[in-house]
């Protein structure tokens, strides 16, 4: 099995997935050396195979976040049909990690979320101003963050599946950004607090 454990997270597991000749996993992974049973993500309980006789014909890559690669016939060596079922893995973890954020970002937040629900329980006023506040700050931030994205020459298409939205939706809201005195503005709202 191939992991990825970028920032602390193990969230993509990968192996090289045996196929019988219909394409159906047949309960195989090719474990660098020889062909191992492996029925099941053991994590996730997520998917089954019935186990299938003969010799698998290809390999596909698989995630353990449910993502799968092409099937690649295997050509008498599963060694190095692995490594090019690899590299599909790997392709698929730097699409998929590449708009990740650190964990220490990610606790921060969590720690933020507790004490504004905290707050909520205690001086549900006082939140909602602190939530007023916070939402002023977050979308001249993302003008900003997406101007800086296209300024990299980033594709739409990727800041639209970082902000989970379609690529037409992120265009139409944000197709200013990247110039004049729009950006600006966002830059100067965004900016952090003074220590």
């Amino acid at each position: 099995m191939w992991d990825d454990d970028r920032d602390g997270r193990r969230e993509h597991e990968g192996l090289a997935r045996a196929l019988d000749e219909s394409g159906t996993p047949d309960g195989r992974v090719w474990n660098g050396h020889a062909w191992q049973e492996w029925d099941s993500w053991g994590e996730t309980g997520l998917v089954t195979f019935d186990l299938h006789p003969g010799e698998p014909t290809a390999l596909r890559a698989e995630c353990q976040c449910v993502w799968h690669g092409e099937a690649r016939a295997v050509d008498g060596d599963p060694a190095s049909t692995a490594a090019a079922v690899k590299a599909d893995w790997e392709q698929h973890i730097a699409t998929v990690t590449a708009a990740m954020y650190p964990v220490d970002v990610a606790d921060e937040m969590a720690d933020l979320m507790s004490r504004l629900y905290a707050l909520t329980q205690e001086q549900p006023l006082a939140a909602l101003t602190a939530l007023r506040e916070l939402e002023q700050k977050i979308e001249p931030l993302r003008v900003a963050t997406v101007a800086h994205s296209r300024h990299l020459s980033l594709s739409w298409q990727k800041v639209a599946d970082a902000l989970g939205v379609t690529r037409q939706s992120a265009w139409e809201k944000y197709q200013f950004a990247g110039t004049g005195a729009d950006v600006d503005a966002a830059y100067a709202k965004a900016a952090p607090p003074a220590s």
